[in-house]
C-alpha cells in the first residue's frame, strides 16, 4: 500500500499521521475522526462505493489493545472496537462527531495517532467485476473532489484497486482471454488504464481488504 496513505483535503494529504499527542482524553470526536462529518454530509449515492478508514496507533503501532470509549453528550457510553490492525470497525455517526468525545485508556505519556485512508466499499470476493471497480474509482475521485472543495486540486488522484491478501489475479476479457494482473509491492492491482476491455477480476485467494492506489 502507498504508505502516504491517501488523505481528505491538502492539510492531511501531506501528512500520513494526525498527531494528538498533545491532545489528553476525552478527545472531541471531530479531531479524532477527522473529514468524516465532510464524508457524511454528501448525498448517500455519491459515497455508496468508497468511504473512509481510520486506524489507531500508539507510539506509531497499531493500538490492537486500546480501551476507547464514545462519550455521548446524554451520558451513555459506546465502546470503540477497533480490529489487530487498529481499524476502528464501526464510524461515529453525523450526531456523535458534533457532541460526543472519545475517552481513551492510555498512558499519559503514549503518543496517539490516527492514519485516515479512502478505501473501496466493494465486497471481498475472487471474482470482481471491473465496471464495478471502474464506478469504485470514478466515485471516490469525485468524493475526494469535492470534500476537498477548493484545495481540490492537491487531492490525491486514485488511479487502481489493490487487492491485499489475494497473492496474484488474472484479467478476463470479453473474448475469454486473460491476462496477468500487475503487482505493486506484492499486491495484485487493477488500474483502468492497464486493463482496457477487460469485464472481470479473477484472483488467487479472497483478499483480506481491497485499497486504493494513488
Amino acid at each position: 500500500m502507498d504508505r502516504r496513505h491517501l488523505m481528505l483535503g491538502l492539510a492531511l494529504a501531506a501528512l500520513p499521521q494526525l498527531a494528538m499527542a498533545d491532545a489528553k482524553p476525552p478527545v472531541p470526536l471531530s479531531k479524532v475522526f477527522v473529514f468524516l462529518d465532510k464524508y457524511l454530509a454528501l448525498p448517500m449515492a455519491e459515497r455508496t462505493r468508497f468511504g473512509p478508514a481510520y486506524s489507531l496507533l500508539l507510539d506509531n503501532k497499531p493500538a490492537t489493545n486500546l480501551k476507547a470509549v464514545i462519550l455521548e453528550a446524554d451520558g451513555r457510553r459506546t465502546p470503540l472496537v477497533l480490529g489487530p490492525d487498529g481499524l476502528a470497525k464501526a464510524l461515529p455517526t453525523l450526531a456523535q462527531l458534533q457532541t460526543a468525545k472519545l475517552e481513551v485508556d492510555v498512558p499519559a505519556t503514549a503518543k496517539m495517532s490516527i492514519n485516515l485512508s479512502i478505501v473501496p466499499l466493494l465486497p471481498l470476493t475472487q471474482d470482481q467485476s471491473a465496471k464495478d471497480l471502474d464506478l469504485a474509482i470514478a466515485q471516490a475521485n469525485r468524493g475526494v473532489s469535492g470534500i476537498a472543495g477548493v484545495m481540490s486540486f492537491a487531492a490525491p488522484k486514485l488511479v487502481a484497486v489493490g487487492f491485499v491478501g489475494a497473492g496474484s489475479g488474472t484479467l478476463r476479457f470479453a473474448d475469454g482471454k486473460e491476462a496477468p494482473l500487475p503487482l505493486y509491492k506484492g499486491v495484485p492491482f487493477y488500474d483502468p488504464k492497464l486493463a482496457r476491455g477487460a469485464v472481470a477480476v479473477i484472483l488467487a485467494r479472497v483478499p483480506t481488504r481491497l485499497i486504493f492506489k494513488g
